[in-house]
């Protein structure tokens, strides 16, 4: 008695289903691997860009926001408690910061854990480049140094002074940064989710700060209008009353 075998045995539609689902999947785990390899090939690629670009942005974003809370404690009278733990995060952002770039800076360079330094010198040389009320010189733009105004008469001694005082005001936006071996791309490449964590924590604590500045600019206009409303009405009394004296006398 032989052996049959069949050839015409339908296949089981569970299998097929099965099947196709199984190469789906895989396509897309194959795709996502590509992926992720493609985007990190770029990271290390650019970055020598990446790192100039998030970093110079970070620092002078936490120098700013720094500034603007100083700012604002020195001015509207609100709630303390906000603004304390809004300068807490800070803090605590400038401390990643420090900790993200040391690996990327030159030799020499402190980076954001030297802003109180450059801004003493700034100001010991040419308070007036420090824009008022400011404690960081980027709310200016800085200028191109060849368009810096020279006299005629003084060009050597202003050139001389001028990039040293322009070096220490505008220092946040001229960080030297080392050059970018193998071993620093692939830094970068660990690093760059957190200097992407620390940008969307500024960009919260900005919105906090923006909608707190505008409810107490919301605050001071009720006041000052509440204020004009009671002016307005002692104003109205006072010619009233002004006018039945006037009115008394041309009777008299």
């Amino acid at each position: 008695m032989g052996i049959v075998i069949s050839t015409g045995t339908p296949t089981s539609p569970f299998f097929l289903t099965s099947g196709i689902i199984g190469f789906v999947s895989f396509a897309f785990t194959l795709g996502t691997f590509v992926r992720v390899i493609w985007t990190n090939l770029e990271t290390l690629c650019e970055a020598h860009h990446e790192v100039h670009s998030y970093l110079t942005n970070l620092r002078t974003e936490l120098l700013e926001e720094r500034a603007n809370l100083k700012m604002m404690r020195k001015g509207m009278e609100l709630d303390d408690v906000s603004l304390k733990t809004m300068s807490d995060v800070v803090r605590q952002l400038c401390k990643k910061m420090k900790e993200l770039e040391r690996p990327f800076l030159a030799e020499g360079e402190a980076g954001i854990g030297d802003a109180n330094g450059h801004r003493k010198r700034a100001r010991r040389r040419n308070s007036s480049l420090s824009p008022p009320h400011y404690d960081h010189a980027a709310y200016s733009s800085p200028p191109e140094k060849g368009s810096r105004r020279r006299s005629t008469n003084h060009d050597d001694e202003y050139n001389g002074e001028g990039d040293e005082v322009d070096d220490d005001s505008f220092w946040a936006q001229r960080t030297r940064y080392a050059d970018f071996t193998l071993g620093k791309r692939w830094t970068w490449l660990r690093k760059k989710a957190d200097a992407q964590q620390i940008l969307e924590a500024m960009t919260r604590l900005q919105t906090r700060r923006i909608a707190r500045q505008v409810g107490g600019m919301a605050m001071l206009m009720h006041e000052y209008g509440c204020e004009t409303l009671e002016l307005n009405e002692t104003v109205r009394r006072i010619d009233e009353r002004v006018s039945r004296v006037v009115g008394v006398r041309r009777m008299e």
